[in-house]
């Protein structure tokens, strides 16, 4: 179930809010835990008992490392807790990449292949995955208290505004929450401006500037040039942003109409100087769980420059692979890697001499370059779109492109293009007149939410990217 459907817009959402508030307050956890139940079940039934299991799973475990009597016992709850976590997530979601890996080598060498039946990804594993794993680890640090009671923890982890999609949200930042937190009007409201805010940045954004990168992407090799192909790369890092960014809002504000508070999950990305600052900005859940879980812990940059730069690569080469199992993701995490080694071994220097805004055109272009390895699947197939970056040699193409664009399309990428920075944060700070900027915003998110229906209404495209992972 997508947050931008009319299923979850015109009935899940308001049958959930109407019984959540109807309740004793006491009986409000078992509300939203039955609803994320049902709307992780309501399209993956049969992969409910994976969630399920893995809950149980990190429930024991929790248990064990606080009610451990020495270190030693505590390190291999630790052990076996994170083991089995990263054995389900790799046996889901890796294996049919391991196997298809091994029957290609087979096929060459003479060797029988593995006959192997293919395993379906369940939606959001790799997310309640991580949920799981920091869980224990704040356990075992004694940054959070073991939870006693397992259906806390289980909505914890199956919590639908991040079940699916994120952001990943930490135990410890929503412990005291899972047993008090306050509503009042202003939080709610807060919540339902902030959701409206992402589905307009999800149904009038993303999806639309998205019609082109879905286009371009599956074109023939031979018919690749470059004005389809600078266009499908600029358009697919604006949609990316914004249908991602557009999820995180919406997940936000969710949270907050039930009186939770979720950290920010993105920071204006594009408006970074240096791809080093836009991994603060870009899925600040994602860079923070592996800079707080696997890089101090490896050492960091503390010893030395080469464990240093050598560490930076593991990250990115696991970032890379927990977006998917696939060798374009594979390089991907590495052609991050590698932009953030070379501007700590000294492009970082030069870029400092270089306007603000020629900086931020650098982040997104090679931002949008990465997107074409996180888009195309095939390895051969996005090398011939890198190649094609340069083919200026179709004389009619831009008589072909205007085929397919509208100016609606022209119109949304600019929009979007301008929106990407704080534009409308600095207009509405312009507005000195409180009673008045209230009223424009109100009219505004109105305004917002009956065009996001009119779309819905009047599309059928309506994708969600990271629900793959």
């Amino acid at each position: 179930m997508l947050f931008s459907t009319p299923i979850f817009l015109f009935w899940f959402l308001p049958m959930v809010l109407f019984f959540y508030y109807i309740v004793n307050r006491e009986y409000r956890n078992w509300v939203l835990l039955f609803f994320s139940l049902l709307f992780y079940g309501w399209g993956e039934g049969q992969m409910l008992t994976i969630m399920l299991a893995s809950t149980f799973i990190n429930y024991f475990f929790g248990i064990q490392i606080q009610q451990s009597k020495t270190i030693r016992v505590s390190k291999l709850m630790l052990f076996f807790g994170v083991t089995s976590n990263l054995s389900i997530l790799l046996y889901y979601k890796y294996s049919n990449f391991f196997i298809d890996n091994y029957n290609f080598a087979a096929s060459h060498l003479g060797i029988d292949p593995i006959t192997w039946e293919k395993i379906a990804l369940p939606l959001g594993i790799s997310f309640y995955t991580f949920h799981g794993i920091s869980y224990i680890i704040d356990v075992y640090r004694k940054h959070a208290t073991a939870q006693s009671n397992p259906f806390k923890l289980a909505l914890y982890i199956s919590f639908f505004p991040q079940l699916i999609a994120g952001p990943i949200i930490r135990y410890k930042d929503v412990e005291h929450q899972l047993d008090e937190r306050k509503i009042d009007i202003e939080l709610f409201a807060s919540g339902v401006k902030r959701f409206v805010i992402g589905l307009s940045k999800k149904i009038l954004i993303a999806n639309i500037v998205g019609r082109i990168p879905e286009f371009v992407f599956k074109m023939p090799e031979s018919e690749l040039n470059a004005y389809w192909s600078w266009l499908g790369v600029i358009s697919v890092a604006v949609q990316l942003y914004f249908d991602f960014s557009g999820y995180s809002d919406m997940a936000i504000g969710l949270a907050r109409m039930f009186g939770f508070r979720f950290l920010e999950n993105f920071n204006y990305p594009f408006i970074s100087q240096s791809m080093r600052e836009f991994w603060t900005r870009w899925h600040i859940s994602l860079s923070n769980w592996f800079r707080d879980y696997v890089y101090i812990p490896m050492g960091g940059n503390r010893k030395g420059e080469l464990r240093m730069h050598f560490n930076l690569w593991t990250i990115f080469l696991l970032n890379g692979i927990w977006h998917g199992a696939n060798w374009s993701f594979v390089i991907f995490g590495f052609y991050h890697g590698f932009l953030l080694t070379f501007e700590r071994l000294g492009f970082s220097k030069i870029l400092d001499r270089i306007p603000r805004v020629f900086r931020s055109f650098y982040v997104f272009i090679v931002f949008a370059l990465g997107d074409i390895l996180f888009s195309i699947d095939d390895i051969h197939h996005a090398k011939a779109y890198y190649m094609s970056l340069m083919n200026f040699t179709t004389p009619d193409a831009f008589n072909r492109i205007n085929l397919y664009l509208t100016s609606e399309w022209y119109f949304t990428l600019l929009v979007g293009l301008i929106l990407s920075a704080p534009t409308a944060e600095y207009i509405f700070s312009k507005i000195k007149n409180i009673q008045y900027k209230k009223v424009i915003e109100a009219v505004f998110i109105i305004g917002l939410f009956v065009l996001s229906i009119s779309e819905l209404a009047n599309t059928s495209y309506n994708p969600f990217i990271y629900f793959r992972f």
